[in-house]
C-alpha cells in the first residue's frame, strides 16, 4: 500500500472517530427505544467505590452500547452484512422459513423447574378449589422445522413433560393442541407471542380440560385491527426488511361485559381492546391495555369464577373463556404482591389456572408468591 493510500485510510478512520465522538457529545441520550420497545441505560453515576468494584465500568459499557450514535441503523447494517455472508442469525434471532423470526430456546437448570413446580404445588395444596397448570410452547418448539436443523434449540416438550411429572395440579396439554395445527398462523412472525388464532386453540384445550364447551372456530368472524404489527423479536433482530404481521380479534365485547383495572378500582369502558395502542410501537398492549397487576372481568354470564395466574400470553386468550365463566380474574405476579390464597378465599374463586409460556416459566422469579 502506498503512503498516500495509508494516509487516506488513516484520515477516514480518524474522521470516523471524530464524527462519532462529536455525535455522542451532541446527541441527547434516549430514555426509550421505540424500535426495541425497551428502556435504554442512562449514564451511570460515578463514584470511586463503583469504579474500583468494577460496577461503574460494567454499567458504562452497557450505557455506551445503548446510547451509541445511530444505533438502530447499525443494527440493521449488521443484520444485512450477516445475511450477505450467509448467516441466518443476528443478535440471537434466527431468520427462518417464511421470514419467521425465531429466538431458539435454551433450557434452564433443573432446579428452576423444581423450584417453580414447588410453588405451583404449594398453591394446589393450600386451597380446596381445583388448580390447573398449563405451559404454552413457543414457536421455537412448534415451528422448529422453520429453522436449520443445526440451530442450537433445546426441546420445550422435554421441559413441559418434566414439569408436568412434578405437578400436583391438573395439567393441560396445550403442546398437543398447537402441534395439531402447526401449519396454521399460530404465532406472529415478528414477535414471540402466539396470535389470536393460536390462543383460540390453547383456550379450546383449557375449556375441554375443565369440561366446558368451546365455540367452534367457524362461528367467529375475525376482524383485522392492524396490518402493521412489528413485535419485539423484530425489534431486536435488525432484520428491518421483514414484512409486518396482521393482528386480529375474534371476540367482540358485549354490552354486559365490564372490566375493572387494579389501578382504577372501578369498571372502565374500552379495556378489552384499547385500540389507541394500535398507533404505537407496542401494539400487542391493545389487549387489556398492556401489563397490569390485576384485572377483573365480569362477563355478564352465569357460572363460576376463574382466577388465572399468568403472563402476557393470556391477554389475547382470555376473551375465548368469557362464555364459560361469570368472572375471570387475571393476576400478573410480576406486579402483584398480595396473598394469592387470601385472594382466592375473599373473591370466592371456583377454579385457578396457572398459565405461562415456557420461556417465561423458565425465567420468572415470582412463582414463590403463588403459595402465600
Amino acid at each position: 500500500m502506498s503512503k498516500k493510500s495509508q494516509f487516506a485510510v488513516i484520515a477516514v478512520f480518524l474522521t470516523f472517530l471524530v464524527v462519532f465522538f462529536a455525535a455522542s457529545l451532541i446527541l441527547p441520550d434516549r430514555d426509550f427505544s421505540e424500535r426495541e420497545n425497551r428502556f435504554l441505560e442512562g449514564r451511570p453515576k460515578f463514584s470511586f467505590e463503583a469504579l474500583f468494584s468494577g460496577k461503574y465500568i460494567a454499567e458504562y459499557e452497557t450505557y455506551s452500547t445503548d446510547q451509541f450514535p445511530f444505533r438502530d441503523g447499525w443494527i440493521t447494517l449488521k443484520a444485512r452484512v450477516e445475511r450477505i455472508l450467509g448467516k441466518q442469525e443476528n443478535n440471537g434471532v434466527y431468520l427462518g422459513e417464511g421470514d419467521t423470526l425465531i429466538e431458539p430456546f435454551h433450557a434452564p437448570e433443573t432446579d428452576v423447574i423444581q423450584n417453580n413446580m414447588t410453588a405451583v404445588n404449594k398453591l394446589a395444596e393450600g386451597t380446596e378449589v381445583p388448580v390447573y397448570f398449563a405451559l404454552i410452547p413457543g414457536k421455537a418448539e412448534v415451528w422448529a422445522d422453520r429453522m436449520s436443523a443445526l440451530t442450537p434449540n433445546d426441546s420445550q416438550k422435554d421441559l413441559i413433560d418434566a414439569a408436568y411429572a412434578l405437578s400436583q395440579a391438573e395439567t393441560i396439554d396445550i403442546h398437543a393442541a398447537l402441534s395439531a395445527h402447526r401449519d396454521e398462523a399460530l404465532y406472529y412472525r415478528t414477535d414471540h407471542h402466539w396470535t389470536t388464532l393460536g390462543a383460540y386453540y390453547g383456550a379450546a384445550a383449557i375449556l375441554d380440560a375443565m369440561d366446558r364447551g368451546s365455540t367452534p372456530l367457524a362461528d367467529y368472524s375475525p376482524r383485522i385491527v392492524s396490518d402493521s404489527f412489528y413485535g419485539t423479536t423484530y425489534s431486536s433482530s435488525g432484520f428491518s426488511w421483514i414484512a409486518p404481521d396482521e393482528m386480529r380479534v375474534y371476540v367482540e365485547p358485549s354490552e354486559a361485559l365490564t372490566i375493572t383495572n387494579y389501578y382504577s378500582g372501578a369498571p372502565e369502558a374500552g379495556l378489552l381492546y384499547d385500540e389507541s395502542y394500535l398507533g404505537k410501537k407496542d401494539k400487542y398492549a391493545m389487549f387489556f391495555g398492556g401489563n397490569t397487576p390485576l384485572l377483573t372481568v365480569d362477563t355478564g354470564m352465569e357460572g363460576e369464577r376463574l382466577l388465572i395466574l399468568r403472563d402476557s400470553y393470556t391477554d389475547c386468550m382470555a376473551p375465548f373463556l368469557f362464555d364459560a365463566f361469570s368472572e375471570i380474574h387475571l393476576i400478573d405476579l410480576r406486579y402483584y404482591r398480595a396473598s394469592i390464597l387470601q385472594y382466592i378465599e375473599e373473591n370466592a374463586i371456583d377454579r385457578v389456572l396457572v398459565l405461562y409460556n415456557v420461556d417465561n416459566f423458565s425465567t420468572d422469579t415470582n412463582f414463590f408468591l403463588m403459595g402465600r
